[in-house]
């Protein structure tokens, strides 16, 4: 289980019409060890239309029991509402693994991969990855809320959501990806639902000289 299996949440806020970003930070160690951290955040008019507490539609405890630590609802000073899944990794091989599980198939996190390669001369580190939107409002589902919608990814065509917003997806859905790697300038990008395939790539590198 992952945050990836919040879809069902994710698929009500788009419902409610409420503005949502979700973002994924990484962060790594020289030692390669790290934290992966995903944020979902959602302005003061969808937490309304949603009933007030986001807290409520939440389903966390397969979360937990598989290692990812869950904070908030939490105000931030732009008055969304933040929900923190974090989980800590002993080495790149392992964020891989939670970098895929936030990923699944047609999700717009896609390929992320982090790695630290050591040479006589130098160590490395680096990101690489892709925000990819060409599964369109399918990214923001799986099989499991389908099923529930009679087979439709969210319920609704992204015409139907759009025209019940009065406004495009893309001024409704921000994705954003940030890294902090050794030796490296800290990175974050931001990418509106309507743009992608978009590329993210950042690398540290430390020499020796001795």
């Amino acid at each position: 289980m992952s945050p990836r299996y919040g879809a069902g949440v994710v698929a009500l806020l788009l419902l409610a019409g409420c503005r949502l970003e979700l973002g994924v930070d990484v962060t790594m160690a020289p030692d390669g060890s790290g934290v992966v951290e995903v944020v979902v955040a959602v302005d003061e008019d969808g937490i309304d239309r949603i009933g007030g507490d986001l807290g409520e539609v939440l389903v966390v405890d397969d979360l937990e029991d598989a290692g990812w630590t869950v904070e908030g609802p939490e105000v931030d000073a732009h008055g969304s509402t933040l929900v923190r899944f974090r989980h800590a990794f002993a080495d790149p091989a392992e964020a891989e693994g939670l970098l895929a599980s936030i990923a699944g198939d047609a999700g717009p996190f896609q390929d992320f991969a982090v790695a630290r390669e050591r040479s006589f001369a130098r160590t490395e580190w680096s990101f690489t990855g892709r925000v990819d939107f060409r599964g369109g409002i399918a990214a923001f589902s799986d099989p499991a809320v389908a099923a529930e919608l009679d087979g439709a990814p969210i319920g609704q065509s992204q015409a139907e959501i759009e025209a019940q917003l009065g406004e495009p997806l893309g001024e409704v859905i921000e994705v954003r990806v940030a890294v902090d790697l050794p030796h490296a300038p800290a990175e974050e990008w931001r990418v509106p639902y309507v743009e992608g395939p978009v590329d993210l790539s950042v690398t540290g590198t430390q020499r020796r000289t001795a």
